[in-house]
């Protein structure tokens, strides 16, 4: 360890990092463009330059490793006139369109120029221009605009070294030097989208987030992706319950910066018609009921029934498949399966390592541990309980509903085949209105939070299965709370090693 001193404040950092990140240890920023964590050091921006004693020149805070005793100036008048004027180099050829930029609101670069630039430039009002490059699709996801870049090689160096895909270059030279993709060879790699992260201006942006919102509008919320199994951590953009984009949440241990476009883009299948209310079948007709009618009608079904099946979902949270191991283990002594289609492998970068995702569902492990490891489930069977409709891609409706005398079934997707098969219909909540955990490759239990709440008459499943408990067992204590916090904490006590995993 090394004890340095940074714009006044001691501090005890890791021997050898760079200023940059020792100086987060103080709680002082170091702007930046080139520098990323988790790519290769290029000392290009200049933007980082520091004043260290004894030295007789500023050094570029990303290149310059920490040594015991060192003092550092982040903030001086030396080091602010260098900033100045490299953002006044940045600046001659940069278009002021920040207005129509997806970037605006969330850009280093607008940001440094609001403490760095100025309203006037020595060098006119002539830009340096890449025509026919301002708004190119250089990949299914990305759309690039040549005449905001300002040559940080990030991108560069992301399809180099996370990647490894290489699609990205640099073209012509000098002033005409420009980023694009090779002849024939578009940016299409499975996680081409974080390019749009890791820009520190509106170079690069996703086809499918631009223009629909100003970042400044959406609320965001902390998850994790349920795309698959490796658990990676997002944040949620939204408004007014609508989902507009999934971004990359900083975890070293899991995803590290990174997010794959199969997982980012996920939430666009939530753009559907929803299940809103309650439906019972009577005769051939599914009808809208109320939640009484229909609750009323699986408690008979369920009093009259000898053999009662449930097929669960890793898709559900740890803390569902708690209760309803709890409901309908315990109390039904139903038979349960767990299913889980098969995917990719979809690989993604820890800080240490590469994981790959074989699993579409974010938490087969959990939901399979806490209800016991039952992985099948045979008909016949009087009641028949599908927890959640997309449970897999392909379900065979047929055989599900020839194998059940009384179906029920939760679903979000009022376009699913099963939902039109069930003999009870219930509203369910999707991956952004949930609250809870899930259990990643890793056995690493991690805590995902609802973004908004349910559509219509849709609750979440805690409060569907703990209603169901209630009306079928009253003399039950576990039926009595519905909150997730309580269910993770009964559920600690039952199995302490997810406790441990949080």
């Amino acid at each position: 360890m090394a004890k340095v001193t940074i714009d006044g404040i001691e501090v005890e950092v890791q021997d050898g990092i760079n200023v940059i990140e020792a100086a987060k240890a103080a709680d002082v920023h170091v702007p930046h463009f080139c520098y990323h964590p988790s790519l290769s050091v290029v000392g290009q921006c200049r933007m980082c330059l520091v004043e260290v004693e004894g030295m007789p020149k500023l050094q570029a805070g990303c290149a310059t490793p920490i040594k015991d005793g060192m003092k550092v100036h982040v903030w001086n008048e030396k080091v602010d006139k260098a900033r100045k004027g490299q953002m006044e180099f940045l600046l001659i050829n940069h278009p002021l369109d920040c207005p129509i930029c997806d970037k605006a609101g969330e850009c280093p670069l607008q940001d440094y120029a609001f403490n760095y630039g100025t309203v006037e430039s020595r060098y006119g009002e002539v830009k340096r221009t890449y025509p026919g490059m301002d708004r190119t699709p250089i990949g299914p996801h990305v759309v690039q605009n040549m005449n905001r870049c300002i040559h940080c090689t990030r991108c560069i160096r992301f399809t180099q070294e996370i990647s490894g895909t290489s699609e990205l270059a640099f073209f012509k030279r000098g002033a005409s030097t420009e980023v694009g993709v090779f002849a024939g060879v578009p940016l299409d790699n499975w996680m081409s989208a974080c390019v749009t992260d890791i820009c520190p201006t509106g170079a690069h942006t996703t086809r499918e987030f631009r223009f629909e919102s100003r970042v400044w509008n959406l609320d965001s919320a902390e998850s994790v992706c349920n795309g698959c199994d490796v658990g990676c951590n997002i944040f949620v953009g939204h408004r007014n319950g609508q989902v507009f984009r999934y971004r990359p949440r900083v975890n070293p241990e899991v995803n590290d910066h990174w997010l794959c476009d199969y997982g980012r883009f996920s939430h666009e299948k939530y753009d559907t018609d929803r299940v809103v209310v309650p439906k019972v079948r009577h005769d051939d007709y599914l009808g809208i009921s109320t939640w009484n009618e229909a609750m009323e009608a699986i408690v008979d079904a369920v009093r009259d029934a000898q053999s009662i099946g449930v097929i669960a979902s890793a898709q559900m949270t740890n803390e569902e498949a708690f209760l309803a191991k709890q409901l309908f283990v315990d109390r039904m002594k139903a038979k349960v399966g767990v299913s889980v289609d098969p995917i990719g492998p979809i690989r993604m970068k820890s800080r240490t390592e590469w994981l790959e995702g074989t699993q579409a569902g974010p938490n087969f492990r959990g939901v399979s541990s806490i209800l016991g490891g039952q992985t099948g489930v045979s008909g016949p069977h009087d009641v028949l309980f599908v927890l959640d409709s997309h449970y897999t891609e392909k379900p065979d409706v047929d055989a599900l509903r020839q194998s059940a005398k009384f179906l029920v079934v939760i679903s979000w997707d009022a376009n699913h085949p099963l939902a039109e098969a069930a003999d009870v219909l219930l509203p369910g909540t999707i991956h952004p209105e949930k609250e809870g955990t899930f259990t990643n490759l890793q056995n690493r239990v991690q805590r995902i939070h609802q973004a908004f709440g349910p559509k219509g008459q849709a609750v979440s499943e805690l409060e569907l299965f703990r209603r169901l408990g209630a009306l079928l067992y009253p003399e039950a204590d576990e039926f009595r709370s519905a909150d997730t916090y309580d269910i993770f904490a009964a559920l600690r006590e039952t199995m302490p090693a997810m406790a441990e995993a949080l």
